[in-house]
């Protein structure tokens, strides 16, 4: 939690589920590594008999909590969420059945590049940008996810 995504996404997820009758059980900082998530995730295993969810500020640290829950015989009893969404983590574990969804997060590198160049040239640029983002799930990921703005928001 000392770095702005992390803060960011865990500041995003609570206002995301603010509302839904969603509680947060055990809380812990990972620090975006996967064998930190296991540990964690050990952790929680042992005080909540009950975990409906895990949602994971990365794909590695969704992974390290799954591993976690398997080894504890309980990762059926769960859905796994992580971020990032890259192809070699979060799309292969969708694939695999391992995470039910990954988010990807896009870093906008991109379209800086593209809005510097408009500068360099003398272009107007957008004063602001918004970056899409896409879902994988094993219902979208071999057509290569879905994306945010076409899903409807229930």
């Amino acid at each position: 939690m000392t770095s702005t995504p992390g803060q960011d996404r865990h500041s995003g997820f609570l206002e995301g589920i603010k509302g839904t009758g969603l509680d947060v059980v055990f809380e812990a900082d990972m620090k975006w590594l996967e064998g930190d998530a296991r540990k964690e995730m050990e952790s929680a295993l042992a005080v909540q008999k009950k975990i409906d969810l895990v949602y994971a500020h990365n794909d590695p640290g969704a992974h390290g909590a799954y591993l976690a829950a398997k080894a504890a015989g309980r990762e059926k009893e769960m859905l796994f969420v992580g971020i990032d969404g890259l192809p070699q983590e979060g799309q292969i574990y969708v694939q695999q059945g391992i995470l039910a969804a990954s988010f990807e997060y896009p870093t906008g590198g991109r379209e800086a590049i593209e809005t510097a160049l408009r500068i360099l040239k003398g272009e107007r640029a957008p004063k602001e940008i918004t970056l899409r983002s896409r879902v994988f799930t094993p219902e979208n990921i071999k057509k290569g996810g879905e994306w945010l703005d076409q899903i409807p928001v229930r």
